[in-house]
């Protein structure tokens, strides 16, 4: 998925308009048109942060794009989770830096299962057109 597709993705599922989002980042609704039709990308960093801390996902979800499928990704997530949940139910207790990485995890798991059903149904759709 390409930055663009992700920043909508999160946009929408977050009930944001495009003139909310734009607003929130301090930059015109036209730049942010711009990058979720891939236009263009954010230049500076900065934009790339405030967009993981608004949406609770890591930065570089949004810096990666997919070479990487998402089943692959989704693994790597659930294994994350894994590893973060042992020490809760060792009976160790969870840190606070241990309770935000795996609400993080968490998180992009979900975004990449949303991600990968948007795609399949606009797949989908494609399908039918061609028939």
């Amino acid at each position: 998925m390409l930055f663009g597709e992700k920043l909508r993705l999160a946009r929408v599922n977050a009930h944001l308009t495009q003139a909310q989002l734009a607003q929130k980042l301090g930059i015109a609704k036209r730049t942010l048109e711009g990058y979720e039709s891939g236009s263009f990308y954010p230049r500076k960093r900065k934009v790339y942060d405030e967009l993981a801390e608004l949406f609770q996902v890591d930065r570089n979800w949004f810096l990666t794009e997919d070479g990487d499928d998402a089943e692959e990704s989704a693994k790597r997530d659930m294994d994350e989770v894994l590893r973060s949940v042992t020490a809760l139910y060792s009976g160790g207790r969870l840190s606070e830096n241990d309770k935000d990485a795996l609400a993080r995890a968490l998180m992009d798991a979900y975004w990449t299962a949303k991600g990968k059903a948007i795609s399949e149904k606009s797949d989908e759709g494609a399908e039918e057109e061609h028939v």
